[in-house]
């Protein structure tokens, strides 16, 4: 399996046919880009981790990545590895003082904990074959934090 570390570009507002969506924004190398349509409380936690502001209180990846951190346990990486009737599925592969684990997640979790932890974000590069569109093939895109900032 051949795999390519992405960088988040950021959280973003999609507009389409059938309305308004958050999306987390991938780019690959070669100028290829993987818009994931995520939930609403996601794509505000990842626009914190990215962003700021710092909640008062934690959030849940705040306080996940909390629990990782006082367990000595690192995120090693973050796999989006498969894509299935439109849903994309993704490991956290963690590094443990028992071993690495690896763990099913929601990429947009998985997406959230990495930019907490300064941690990879991988791509399959079947899913960039199949799903990667250039910069003019993206959804009209507006900046989320001009909505919920």
């Amino acid at each position: 399996m051949r795999l390519t570390t992405c960088q988040v570009l950021g959280v973003y507002l999609a507009v389409h046919d059938l309305g308004v969506a958050p999306v987390v924004l991938l780019e690959a190398p070669n100028h290829r880009y993987l818009p994931i349509f995520i939930g609403l409380y996601e794509a505000v936690s990842i626009n914190n981790a990215l962003n700021g502001p710092t909640p008062v209180r934690p959030l849940t990846h705040d306080l996940f990545n909390d629990t990782l951190l006082a367990l000595e346990t690192r995120l090693r990486d973050v796999r989006v590895d498969s894509i299935e009737d439109g849903v994309y599925y993704a490991t956290m592969n963690l590094k443990t003082h028992l071993g690495d684990i690896s763990i099913d997640c929601r990429p947009s979790d998985g997406i959230a904990l990495a930019v907490r932890q300064k941690s990879p974000v991988i791509l399959c590069d079947s899913i960039l074959d199949d799903s990667a569109v250039s910069r003019d093939q993206l959804p009209e895109l507006h900046d989320f934090i001009d909505y919920f900032g």
